[in-house]
C-alpha cells in the first residue's frame, strides 16, 4: 500500500531538515531533480519541501539557482520580533488576563482538586518533557493547553471555565510562538512542576504564587525575546 502524501512529504522533510541543520551557512541544498530521484517523489513534493524550510528559516530559495543555507537562528529572532512588534498589546492584554485569573483558579484547585484529576495532572507534568525535547510545536501546545485546562475543570468555577475558554484560539497562536525557537520550550516545565506540587499538597497559597510566578517569567521571556538582536558572530 502506498504511504500517503502528507506522511511522504513529512517523511522527506524530516531528512532534508537535518541535513540543513548540518551544513553551514550558503551551502547549497540538493536540486529538486535530486530529491526527485533520491526519495522517489514528485517535483510537486520536493517543491512542498523547499517552501516549508524556507518558511521555517532554514533555507533561502533563489530561483533558477536554488535553495541555500541561511542563519536560522538569526531568521528565528527577526520572525520572533516581527511578531511581537505586530501583536504587542495583544500579548501584553492576554498577560493580563492570565495573571487575573491562572493565580486564583491554581489556587481553587489545590482546594478542591479530586484524586482522579490529581493523577491526570501528575501524568501531563510526567510526560511534558519529553514533549518539549521534541520537534511537534502543535503537541507542545496541546500539552501545555491541556496541563492549564485540567487545573481550570479542577477549580469547580464554570464561570471562569467559560470566561477562559474565550481566549483559548488567541492563547494557542501565543502558545505556538513560545514552544517555537528562538524561545526555549524547556523553560516552562519546572513552572508546571512547581505548579504541581503546590496543587498536590493542597496548598493553595503556594499554587496562587507559583502560577503568577509562571505567567510573569513566560511575560518576562516574551519582552527578551523581542529584544534580543543576533549577534555579528550569530
Amino acid at each position: 500500500m502506498a504511504r500517503p502524501r502528507r506522511r511522504v512529504t513529512e517523511d522527506v522533510l524530516t531528512v532534508l531538515r537535518g541535513q540543513a541543520e548540518k551544513l553551514p551557512i550558503g551551502a547549497k541544498m540538493p536540486t529538486e531533480s535530486q530529491i526527485v530521484e533520491e526519495h522517489g517523489v514528485s517535483r510537486q513534493t520536493a517543491r512542498e519541501v523547499f517552501a516549508i524550510l524556507q518558511s521555517e528559516g532554514y533555507v533561502e530559495i533563489q530561483h533558477g539557482k536554488g535553495a541555500f543555507i541561511v542563519d536560522k537562528s538569526a531568521n528565528d529572532v527577526a520572525r520572533f520580533q516581527g511578531w511581537f512588534r505586530g501583536n504587542q498589546f495583544e500579548i501584553a492584554e492576554l498577560l493580563e488576563m492570565r495573571a487575573a485569573v491562572e493565580p486564583y483558579v491554581a489556587e481553587l484547585a489545590a482546594a478542591r482538586m479530586t484524586g482522579d484529576d490529581l493523577e491526570r495532572l501528575h501524568a501531563s507534568v510526567e510526560e511534558f518533557e519529553a514533549i518539549l525535547r521534541g520537534d511537534d510545536v502543535d503537541a507542545k501546545v496541546a500539552a501545555d493547553e491541556a496541563f492549564h485546562s485540567l487545573i481550570m475543570k479542577a477549580s469547580g468555577n464554570k464561570g471562569l471555565t467559560t470566561f477562559y475558554e474565550t481566549f483559548i484560539p488567541s492563547l494557542r497562536e501565543y502558545r505556538k510562538r513560545v514552544f517555537s525557537p528562538p524561545a526555549d520550550p524547556l523553560l516552562a516545565l519546572p513552572h508546571h512542576q512547581r505548579i504541581y506540587q503546590a496543587i498536590s499538597d493542597r496548598d493553595p497559597r503556594n499554587a496562587y504564587e507559583q502560577m503568577r510566578d509562571h505567567i510573569e517569567h513566560s511575560r518576562l521571556d516574551v519582552r527578551r525575546l523581542a529584544s534580543e538582536a543576533p549577534s555579528a558572530s550569530d
